[in-house]
C-alpha cells in the first residue's frame, strides 16, 4: 500500500491480484482517507488461498476494491450495493484500470442466485447485516461459500449467531489488519425465520406512522434536528417545486407536502433503501400526491435534469462511511446552489459544531439562522 504521490490522486492498493489505481469517491484534494480498509485486503487474501469461482456475488463494496481485482483475473462479479455513489465509485475506478464494471443489482431487488462464492463487507448497523444475510440464504446454492469481513472497531454483535442462522456453521479467521473474517458454506438446511425488514414508529408532526428499511437514518424514530427543522417550515413560503435532499425515510418531504408548501416534490437520496423507504412512506400517508411526487436515486442533485425547484429542504448527512465529516454536506449545499432557480431558498438543520456559513455564503446571495438549540441550527439561504 503507498499514500497518493499527488493531492486528490488515486492510491496504489496491493492485492494478490496485482497493484490498482482506487480513487474514493467524491474526490477531493488533500484526501486522507483511502479507497480500501483492511477489511477488503482480509478478503481479498483469502479468497487467493482457494480456487477462483466461475461467479462470484460482492457485497457492500464502496469504490471497487473487492470487485475489480476479481474481474482482472476473469471471475464473473455482481456487486449487490444499496449505494449510487459507490456505483459510481467503482465505475471510475474501472475505468482508471481498464477493468471492466461488474454487474449492478441494488439493494432493493434480489442478488442474483446460483453464485459459488458471496464477499460480504460487514457493515456496521446489525439490522442491515441480517437483511443481507437473510437474503443471501436466499439465494445461494448449496455447497456456496460466504466469506464476510469488517474492521474491528466497527463490527457489530453476534456476527457469528446471525452467520450460522442464515448461512451454516461459520468459522472465524485469524484477524489481519485490524480486520477479522468468517468463513461459512451454505447449507442444505432452510434458513432461519426471515427478519421483518421494515421498522416502524409514530411520527406526531405527521400523525401517521413511518417505515424504514435497514440502511436508512434515525430508522426507529424521529431525529431531533429533523423535528426542530420541521416546527419551522410554516416561516416558509408555498412554492410550485421543492426538493428534499438526502430524504431518507422522506419524513421532511411529506410533511411540506402535508402542509401545502410545494405543489410538486422530489425526493433524493444516494441509498436504494432510502428511496424506497419514502416511496412505501408517500404511498401509505399521501397516496393522493403520488402524482406530484418524484425520486431521484443519485448522488444528490449533481446529475438534475428536472426544472429548476424553488426550495431546497435537507438535513444533511455528517459521516463520510464510518469518518465524522462534514464535506457530504457541503457537497449537497453546493449543488443545491447550483440547480436552484433564482431568487429559490435553501432551509437546512446542521449540528451546530458543523459550521455551514462559509459555504452558504460562497453559493447564496444571503443566509440568516431560522431558529436553534443547543444541540441544532437551522439556517435559511437564498439564491
Amino acid at each position: 500500500m503507498s499514500a497518493a504521490a499527488d493531492p486528490g490522486a488515486a492510491s496504489i492498493c496491493d492485492t494478490p491480484f496485482g497493484p490498482f489505481q482506487l480513487q474514493r469517491y467524491p474526490a477531493r484534494k488533500q484526501e486522507l482517507l483511502r479507497a480500501w480498509c483492511g477489511a477488503d485486503l482480509l478478503l481479498l487474501d483469502t479468497v487467493a488461498e482457494q480456487p477462483l469461482p466461475g461467479s462470484t456475488l460482492i457485497v457492500n463494496d464502496d469504490y471497487g476494491a473487492l470487485s475489480l481485482p476479481l474481474i482482472a483475473t476473469g471471475a464473473a462479479c455482481t456487486l449487490w450495493t444499496d449505494s449510487a455513489l459507490a456505483a459510481r465509485a467503482l465505475t471510475e475506478n474501472a475505468r482508471t484500470n481498464n477493468t471492466p464494471a461488474p454487474a449492478l443489482v441494488w439493494s432493493t431487488d434480489l442478488p442474483p442466485a446460483g453464485a459459488a462464492l458471496a464477499l460480504l463487507r460487514i457493515p456496521k448497523q446489525k439490522a442491515l447485516l441480517e437483511y443481507q444475510l437473510a437474503q443471501l440464504a436466499r439465494v445461494l446454492p448449496a455447497g456456496a461459500t460466504l466469506l464476510a469481513a469488517g474492521m474491528d472497531k466497527h463490527l457489530p454483535a453476534g456476527v457469528d449467531n446471525l452467520i450460522n442462522r442464515y448461512i451454516g456453521p461459520c468459522d472465524r479467521l485469524r484477524g489481519r489488519y485490524k480486520a477479522h473474517a468468517w468463513r461459512a458454506q451454505r447449507g442444505a438446511q432452510t434458513a432461519g425465520t426471515m427478519p421483518e425488514p421494515l421498522s416502524s414508529y409514530l411520527c406526531e408532526p405527521l400523525g401517521a406512522a413511518l417505515r424504514s428499511l435497514p440502511n436508512v437514518f434515525s430508522r426507529e424514530s424521529l431525529d431531533p434536528g429533523t423535528r426542530l427543522l420541521l416546527q419551522q417550515l410554516s416561516q416558509l413560503q408555498p412554492v410550485a417545486r421543492a426538493v428534499d435532499l438526502a430524504c431518507g425515510n422522506g419524513v421532511i418531504g411529506l410533511f411540506a407536502l402535508q402542509r401545502g408548501l410545494a405543489r410538486e416534490l422530489w425526493f433524493c437520496d444516494e441509498s436504494a433503501h432510502a428511496i424506497a423507504s419514502a416511496r412505501l412512506n408517500l404511498e401509505t400517508v399521501l397516496p393522493e400526491r403520488m402524482p406530484e411526487t418524484h425520486f431521484f436515486h443519485g448522488d444528490g442533485l449533481r446529475d438534475w435534469n428536472a426544472p429548476a425547484p424553488d426550495l431546497v429542504l435537507c438535513n444533511p448527512p455528517f459521516h463520510l462511511q464510518h469518518t465524522v465529516d462534514d464535506y457530504a454536506g457541503r457537497r449537497l449545499l453546493s449543488q443545491a446552489a447550483a440547480v436552484l432557480a433564482p431568487g429559490g431558498q435553501l432551509c437546512l438543520v446542521a449540528n451546530r459544531h458543523l459550521d455551514y456559513r462559509r459555504t452558504l455564503e460562497h453559493g447564496f446571495r444571503q443566509q440568516r439562522v431560522l431558529a436553534q438549540d443547543r444541540r441544532f441550527r437551522i439556517y435559511l439561504a437564498s439564491r
